[in-house]
């Protein structure tokens, strides 16, 4: 048996959607792992692999250490499963006859666990899990590692897309716009690229008055093409996209003003100084005559001035 005790009884889960880190009831022994990223790679690459089974040795061997002869790489593989156990529990890593390692279910993973009830389709739940792209900024093994890596995140990322387009779907179906509007626009923000599905996001979005909502999503769309392919919305979304506009200023509304500008905070607080001015007429008022000139005043001369 793998598992030494119930797997819902996590010794220590690995976080690794949106950062790395690691929580459960040895989270301050794991934590040392921190520190090595080419043991908490080949941790992380065991658990998404073996899909309930084992790893060949060999195969973690031609990932992590592929340019080393078999002595050296064995001998590198044994101690770094050491070290694991001495984080994660003695159980927490296991030997399968001479050629295998298993994590037990004592260890666990969010992505693991995500993908795990996407399969279920408990999709609500599993995108309560996703909060970014897969161990972000991470570098923990040769290019064949970042390789598996690369394909990881973009899986990862692809399903949790498809998991909110299908939800926005469901929602929709069932009369709950605001909900459909909700996953439509998480969608978009993991998979801006989809130029159908952002067609219907932009009418489920002007059906619930969020026209500030359907010009950013076009925005969005409009930018990821422009930036990744160098090209343009086709024509049906622009089409689409004038319509809403066009609706947008019947109701005496005004593009520029849905869409706003960010302003620093320095142009906020100047904002809320002039708002308490009351004949504030939209110039800056200067408490002091000759303010505007660059010459500095001494503390006596500016007792003087009051």
């Amino acid at each position: 048996m793998i598992q030494t005790q119930p797997a819902s009884i996590k010794l220590a889960t690995v976080v690794t959607l949106g950062r790395l880190g690691f929580v459960g009831s040895r989270e301050a022994q794991s934590a040392r792992l921190l520190s090595q990223p080419k043991r908490v790679a080949l941790l992380l690459y065991v658990l998404m692999s073996q899909r309930g089974g084992s790893m060949s040795r060999d195969q973690i061997i031609g990932t992590f250490w592929p340019e080393s002869d078999s002595t050296r790489a064995r001998n590198a593989l044994r101690q770094s499963l050491s070290f694991l156990r001495s984080c994660l529990g003695d159980e927490a890593v296991c030997s399968i006859g001479s050629h295998g390692v298993a994590v037990a279910g004592s260890v666990g993973c969010d992505a693991v666990h995500f993908e795990t009830l996407l399969d279920a389709q408990r999709k609500e739940e599993a995108l309560d899990l996703y909060h970014g792209e897969l161990l972000p900024g991470f570098h923990g093994g040769g290019s064949t590692f970042t390789e598996w890596l690369d394909l990881r995140r973009q899986h990862l990322s692809q399903r949790a897309a498809k998991a909110s387009w299908d939800l926005a779907t469901e929602f929709e179906a069932r009369g709950d716009l605001p909900g459909a509007a909700f996953w439509g626009k998480r969608a978009l923000a993991l998979s801006p690229f989809s130029e159908s599905e952002v067609q219907r996001l932009l009418r489920i979005l002007v059906r619930v008055s969020d026209f500030a909502g359907a010009l950013r999503a076009f925005h969005g769309l409009q930018h990821a093409l422009a930036t990744e392919f160098g090209g343009q919305p086709s024509a049906e979304t622009a089409r689409l996209v004038a319509d809403i506009k066009r609706q947008i200023e019947a109701e005496g509304l005004h593009v520029s003003s849905l869409l706003g500008t960010r302003r620093s905070g320095i142009d906020r607080r100047a904002t809320s100084r002039r708002r308490g001015e009351a004949n504030w007429t939209g110039k800056e008022r200067r408490r002091v005559a000759d303010r505007r000139t660059t010459e500095r005043r001494s503390g006596l001369d500016r007792r003087e001035l009051r």
